[in-house]
């Protein structure tokens, strides 16, 4: 139960991971050419302070005036070039929520059609405990390892071991076994 549990967590966990980058919209980049709008107007009023204060000649104010002009001016050519420019259609934020809300839903629903959810847990004690030719190999590998660790000075049961080791390809085993 403890795994359902874990599993369920970690496929929430990464459909909200990427789901709420699709649910938000593109609110970011219209505040930074608010921001720069913003910027451009304090310059004119801090230039026309300058002016006053007799800190910028009028000739340099003037030209200084509409450098910011020109930097208004393309700040706003961007923003309507970027609001002509195609935003993500709602339908294509729905085919992708469809698709990644799909993809845990239909592994979920092959695993309880074609695989075994419904078994109970098999510890490996109670598998070691059967019947030791309805067992299979590695069970009965798993069997010999644990009679050698409770009783490691067993010569014949490390020989007849690590043969079994050698076929397994399990070769730093069979090394030690042959020890």
């Amino acid at each position: 139960m403890l795994f359902w549990v874990i599993a369920a967590i970690l496929t929430l966990g990464a459909s909200l991971a990427v789901l709420l980058p699709l649910a938000g919209g593109t609110k970011a980049a219209s505040t930074a050419g608010d921001h720069d709008l913003e910027v451009y107007r304090d310059q004119l009023s801090e230039l026309d302070r300058d002016m006053a204060r007799g800190l910028i000649q009028p000739g340099e104010a003037e030209e200084a005036r509409a450098e910011i002009g020109r930097r208004i001016l393309r700040l706003g050519s961007h923003s309507q070039a970027s609001a002509r420019a195609p935003r993500p259609a709602r339908a294509a934020k729905l085919v992708a929520t469809a698709a990644v809300l799909a993809v845990p839903l239909v592994s979920w629903g092959l695993y309880g059609s074609l695989g075994s959810p419904d078994l109970p847990s098999q510890p490996l004690a109670e598998r070691l405990a059967k019947n030791p030719a309805e067992s299979s190999v590695d069970e009965l590998v798993a069997r010999a390892e644990a009679h050698l660790a409770a009783n490691p000075s067993d010569g014949k049961g490390w020989d007849v071991l690590a043969p079994v080791y050698l076929r397994l390809q399990r070769y730093a085993d069979a090394v030690t076994a042959y020890r």
